[in-house]
């Protein structure tokens, strides 16, 4: 079986370990600081059915793994064993379009859906806005511990023999003619049959020197925890994603304008198992870390307190970010892009929604089996 060496430590990189082991791989896993020290760690950590309907195998699959293994996990990781349920709000009539795609998508996947009137929606959730626009019931949507599922993934690989490197960077590929053999570190260079780089918005760092350009762009999204003070629901509660872009800045641009500050806010209230409450979504592309741009926790607040107003009393608690790899479709790319080298990147805000289906994948590439699902969708070269 090939020796394969896969550089990041977040969810996909911890998928792709644990996948590739199962199938009897030798594994080592390399990741520059601690696992799901980025976004991986840093994200609502929720598993609902994607918008996009190019994403239900990969989603669907990812959801089967993470359910699979949480009984019997190295570590225990929590993860609602049941759907919670989410209700969807549409604000207004601008969101009535999007939110009909969304739930038309949703439904043909399988998912039941019912339009909630006033009274099924008081019943379902007393402290929704009652002046929305419309609103369902999706039953769908699993609260699970983000950080603890990618370690799990870890765990599980090292126990079939993967070697798992904390604080070791890879700084570049080792190449013999257009063959990829290995990844450079901090302590040397390892040898590899394969290298699969699962870096997040990193990973063009590593492609580029080999004339590989892919476009992934970093893109920061916000998270604000809040303090009801005392239980006010029982599902999640979300709009739309909304239609913003997010596409790299010209300096001129830049120099005219100042830097980019976030587009497209949806809204997603995610009542947390310890009594708190999560609030999401924005993106903004991301230059370094800073600057950053404080008006996003506001803009996040205000709109979860339209959807929920006694989310106005709730006691402010953190707000925190985590960079997003994202393409210009808001879909991965993964597959092979050079012998000896594959790609498992760009999954914005869903790559622990993704994340094992993506391994699973990612693994059939590598040893060169038939691909689980239409891999053509994910194809690293379809922006050429």
């Amino acid at each position: 079986m090939p020796q394969v060496v896969v550089v990041g430590g977040g969810i996909i990189g911890a998928a792709c370990a644990d996948e590739l082991t199962r199938r009897s791989a030798s594994v080592t896993l390399l990741e520059r600081d601690e696992l799901a020290s980025g976004a991986s760690g840093r994200n609502q950590g929720l598993w609902v059915p994607p918008e996009d309907p190019a994403l239900h195998a990969i989603a669907s699959r990812s959801l089967a793994r993470y359910l699979e293994i949480a009984d019997d996990a190295p570590l225990p990781f929590r993860i609602d064993p049941h759907p919670v349920g989410t209700v969807f709000v549409a604000v207004d009539e601008e969101d009535l379009a999007e939110a009909t795609d969304t739930l038309a998508t949703v439904s043909a996947w399988g998912f039941a859906v019912s339009e909630l009137d006033d009274a099924a929606l008081v019943e379902a959730e007393p402290e929704v806005a009652r002046d929305l626009a419309a609103a369902w019931f999706i039953d769908a949507g699993h609260r699970l511990d983000p950080a603890a599922l990618t370690v799990t993934l870890a765990l599980l690989a090292a126990s079939r023999g993967a070697v798992i490197r904390h604080h070791l960077s890879a700084r570049a590929l080792v190449t013999d003619g257009d063959h990829v053999t290995g990844v450079v570190t901090d302590e040397g260079e390892i040898k590899a049959d394969e290298v699969v780089v699962a870096a997040g918005p990193w990973s063009p760092r590593l492609l580029e020197p080999l004339g590989i350009r892919l476009p992934v762009l970093g893109v920061r999204g916000w998270l604000v925890r809040v303090d009801p003070r005392e239980p006010l629901l029982r599902h999640l509660v979300r709009t739309a994603e909304g239609n913003g872009t997010v596409a790299s800045s010209l300096a001129g641009d830049i120099a005219r304008s100042g830097f980019p500050t976030s587009d497209g806010y949806g809204s997603i209230v995610h009542p947390h198992p310890d009594g708190t409450a999560l609030i999401g979504s924005s993106r903004a592309a991301w230059l370094t870390p800073e600057p950053e741009d404080p008006s996003v926790p506001r803009q996040l607040l205000t709109n979860a307190i339209r959807i929920v107003p006694r989310l106005a009393d709730a006691v402010m608690l953190s707000s925190w970010w985590g960079l997003r790899p994202m393409t210009p479709d808001e879909r991965p790319v993964i597959g092979r892009v050079r012998d000896g080298l594959v790609v498992a990147t760009g999954h914005g805000s869903e790559g622990v929604i993704n994340g094992a289906g993506t391994a699973e994948l990612v693994a059939s590439v590598v040893l060169g089996e038939r691909p689980p699902f239409d891999a053509s969708l994910f194809d690293p070269f379809r922006f050429a």
